[in-house]
């Protein structure tokens, strides 16, 4: 077997079981080096006779208020917009009837189909869902409380230890990177270091255009065709879909369903449309926006958070790529290839 192929193994093997075992550990400590970097070069940059530990954590209270006032912002938009959504089905009873049997008297008049039975089996298949429901994912859901106290709890704990890691490192920050420096083991660490900052800055940026972009499309297109607080569904939709695993279906879905109830069919159709769009655009930019500026094709970028999300659960979103990309560059360092895209 060629060489190569056994180190591309090793270093794949490595990765893995340090995204798996390791990064928890190593993850705020981590977090806290880079922080500690950048809030090292912007307080050396002001013209003030402060202590910079001090201005530091001045400057770090007040990023991390900002990042906690907007996502409070958004997600009150969120929770009010999804309020009227969910107020919306308790009057949709009636509505959903009429439509459920409007659609079975066109089968029976098109296809000769009984339409009364089809009406019923229907509204059994859902009776049978509700108490499902019910007795069952519930009950389930509320059992993991729990374990979702203990994650918000390991968050916190996480958010705590990186931020006092941060005062800590700001002390000796120039002693460790001039350590570091000097040691040419290391070389191979700093660049491949190096380039998974590149991508953390890439991810961030891509993922703030993406919102943006979606947002834009989203607010756009619900305001021209008139629906009520368009601008403000369409800024609810972009946040919605820049978290795991929710995506813009859970607001533009119920919204296209409604109009439905109403027999407002264009409406529904567009928003339905405006939904694969916006799909689309997150499969179509996010690969690029990425893969373009770290050196990977973006359809590794695109198989990276498929094969993330499948080995490290919701965080693989991220640890996928992560992977991915110091994986590429530790094989491009060792062979000597260092400008040739994976």
């Amino acid at each position: 077997m060629d060489k190569r192929y056994i180190i591309v193994l090793t270093v794949t093997v490595g990765v893995y079981l340090f995204m798996k075992f390791l990064s928890p550990i190593f993850s705020p400590f981590i977090l806290a080096f880079l922080l500690a970097g950048l809030l090292g070069k912007f307080t050396g940059k002001l013209p003030l006779k402060i202590k910079k530990s001090f201005l530091a954590g001045i400057l770090l209270f007040m990023f991390f208020g900002a990042v906690l006032l907007l996502f409070w912002v958004l997600g009150g938009l969120v929770v009010q917009k999804g309020g009227e959504i969910a107020g919306q089905f308790s009057g949709c009873g009636p509505q959903l009837c009429g439509f459920l049997g409007s659609c079975c008297d066109f089968m029976e008049s098109s296809f000769g189909i009984d339409g009364k039975a089809m009406e019923s089996y229907i509204l059994e298949q859902v009776n049978i869902f509700v108490e499902n429901l019910e007795v069952n994912i519930w009950p389930a859901i509320m059992n993991k409380s729990m374990s979702y106290a203990k994650n918000a709890a390991g968050f916190a704990g996480f958010f705590v230890v990186m931020v006092i890691a941060v005062f800590l490192m700001l002390k000796d920050y120039d002693q460790i990177v001039e350590m570091v420096r000097r040691n040419k083991d290391l070389d191979g660490v700093r660049e491949v270091a190096g380039k998974i900052v590149v991508y953390l800055k890439t991810y961030l940026k891509a993922q703030v255009t993406i919102l943006l972009i979606i947002s834009g499309v989203c607010a756009a297109t619900l305001g021209i065709i008139g629906i009520k607080g368009g601008i403000a569904y369409g800024v609810a939709t972009g946040f919605m879909d820049t978290l795991p695993f929710v995506g813009t279906g859970i607001m533009l879905v119920p919204l296209a369903f409604f109009r439905l109830m109403e027999k407002n069919y264009i409406q529904a159709g567009v928003i339905l449309c405006l939904y694969v769009v916006c799909a689309l655009l997150r499969e179509f930019l996010e690969p690029r926006l990425i893969g373009s500026k770290v050196g990977i094709w973006p359809v590794g970028i695109l198989f990276s958070v498929f094969a993330g999300v499948r080995l490290f659960g919701i965080f693989g979103i991220i640890k996928g790529p992560l992977g991915l990309v110091i994986i590429c560059e530790t094989c491009k360092y060792l062979f000597g290839t260092k400008e040739e895209p994976c």
